[in-house]
C-alpha cells in the first residue's frame, strides 16, 4: 500500500512539472515570435529609409503592413528594375495585398519588353488581381501577338475584352 502511495505522488509531481514546463515554453514561444516580427518592422523602415524615403513615411507604411519586409522588398525591386522613384513604388506596394507579386510583375515586363512608361506598368500590375499571371499575359501577347507593350498592357487588364471565334462551339452549324 505504501508503495502505491509513493508511486502515485511521483506521478502527480511529474504531471505538475510537465504542466509547468509546458506553460513556460508556451509562454516563451510567442514572445520570440513577436520579437522576430518587430525586427521585420525595423528592417522594413531601415530598407525604405535607405532607398531615400523619409523616416515618417517609411514608419507609416511599415506599421500598416501585415508583412512589412514584403513591402520594402517590393519597393526595392521595382526601383531597381524600372525608372520609378521609390516613393511612387511605395504607394503601389503598400496598398497591394501581394507586394512580392507586384514586384515580379513589373520585373518580368521590364526584362522581356521595351517599356515606354514604367508608371503604367506599375499601376496595372498593382490593379491586377493576379499580377504574375498578368505579366505572363502582357509578355505573351506582345511577343507572339505582335502587339506593342502599351496595347498588350491594355488588353490584359481589360476584363471586358473577349476575343471572338477562338474556342470551338458545340452548336451545330445549320
Amino acid at each position: 500500500m505504501i508503495h502505491s502511495l509513493v508511486s502515485l505522488k511521483s506521478i502527480r509531481w511529474s504531471a505538475l512539472q510537465i504542466i509547468t514546463a509546458g506553460l513556460l515554453v508556451g509562454g516563451v514561444a510567442p514572445l520570440t515570435a513577436s520579437r522576430a516580427i518587430a525586427n521585420d518592422y525595423s528592417r522594413c523602415a531601415a530598407d525604405l529609409v535607405g532607398l531615400g524615403i523619409d523616416g515618417e513615411t517609411a514608419a507609416a507604411a511599415c506599421a500598416l503592413a501585415f508583412r512589412p519586409t514584403e513591402v520594402s522588398g517590393c519597393v526595392a525591386r521595382v526601383a531597381e528594375v524600372s525608372a520609378i522613384a521609390p516613393r511612387d513604388a511605395l504607394s503601389a506596394c503598400s496598398r497591394d495585398r501581394r507586394p512580392p507579386e507586384v514586384a515580379t510583375c513589373v520585373a518580368n515586363i521590364h526584362d522581356a519588353l521595351p517599356v515606354p512608361d514604367s508608371r503604367a506598368v506599375l499601376t496595372r500590375c498593382h490593379r491586377s488581381l493576379l499580377p504574375v499571371r498578368y505579366s505572363d499575359c502582357v509578355v505573351g501577347l506582345a511577343e507572339t501577338g505582335n502587339l506593342s507593350t502599351n496595347e498588350s498592357l491594355s488588353r490584359c487588364i481589360s476584363a471586358g475584352y473577349r476575343p471572338e471565334n477562338v474556342a470551338p462551339t458545340y452548336l451545330p452549324m445549320n
